[in-house]
C-alpha cells in the first residue's frame, strides 16, 4: 500500500514566512546607524546649520546645553531601539521556523534523517523540489514531477492514474508515495523548512 504524503505549501505561509529576514536585518542596521552618525555630529553645530536661519535673532532661541544633550540621548536611545526591535525580529522569525520544524516532525510530514523516515525525507525533499520549480517556470507541478523525481533521486519513477488528480511516486528502492499535488504553480515557493502541509484530495 502506497504511504501518502501532503504535497502543498500554505500560499498564506507561516508568520514571517515571506520576509525575506536579510533585507529587514539590512534596512534596520542601516537606520540605526544612521541615527547612531547624527548623534555623534555635534548637535550645537547642526542646529546652527539646519535651523538657526529660520529666526532673526537665532541666539535668543538658541537652546540650551542641557536640550542640545537630550537631543543627542534622544538620537542614541532611538538608534538602540531600531537596533532592538531588528533583533526582536530576527529572533521571532527563527522562533517561527524553528516551531515550523518542530511541528513538521511531530506529524511525521518531513521526518528527521536519523529516525527511520529516510525515504519520507526523499519525497518530502522530491515535493518541494517539485513545488520550487513550479514556481519558478509558473508550469503545473504534475507536468514536473517525473523529471524533478528522476533527478533528485535516479531510478525513481512518477505515474499518473487515470485520474491524474494526484500522482504515484516510486523511489528506487521500491518505496511508493501518493503525492497530492496542486492542479497550477504555488503562489509561492517554498523555503527550506516550509513544511509540507496536508490538503483535500484523493490520496
Amino acid at each position: 500500500m502506497q504511504q501518502k504524503i501532503a504535497a502543498y505549501v500554505p500560499p498564506g505561509g507561516y508568520p514571517g514566512a515571506d520576509l525575506d529576514i536579510g533585507v529587514a536585518v539590512a534596512v534596520g542596521a542601516t537606520i540605526g546607524v544612521v541615527m547612531l552618525l547624527v548623534a555623534l555630529i555635534n548637535p550645537k553645530e547642526r542646529w546652527w546649520s539646519s535651523t538657526a536661519w529660520r529666526f532673526r535673532n537665532p541666539d535668543a532661541v538658541e537652546p540650551s546645553d542641557a536640550a542640545y544633550t537630550a537631543s543627542r540621548m534622544g538620537w542614541v536611545v532611538s538608534a538602540l531601539a531600531v537596533f532592538a526591535l531588528t533583533g526582536g525580529l530576527v529572533a521571532f522569525v527563527h522562533h517561527q521556523a524553528a516551531e515550523q520544524r518542530k511541528e513538521a516532525q511531530e506529524f511525521d510530514l518531513v521526518p528527521a534523517r536519523g529516525d527511520g523516515g529516510a525515504d519520507m525525507f526523499k519525497a518530502a525533499t522530491i515535493t518541494q523540489k517539485i513545488l520550487q520549480l513550479s514556481f519558478e517556470e509558473s508550469r503545473e507541478p504534475r507536468t514536473l514531477a517525473g523529471q524533478v523525481a528522476t533527478s533528485v533521486e535516479p531510478g525513481a519513477t512518477v505515474t499518473f492514474p487515470a485520474k491524474p488528480e494526484f500522482v504515484a511516486l516510486t523511489l528506487a528502492d521500491g518505496k511508493s508515495f501518493c503525492l497530492n499535488l496542486p492542479t497550477a504553480a504555488p503562489v509561492k515557493a517554498p523555503g527550506p523548512f516550509d513544511p509540507v502541509v496536508a490538503v483535500p484530495g484523493p490520496c
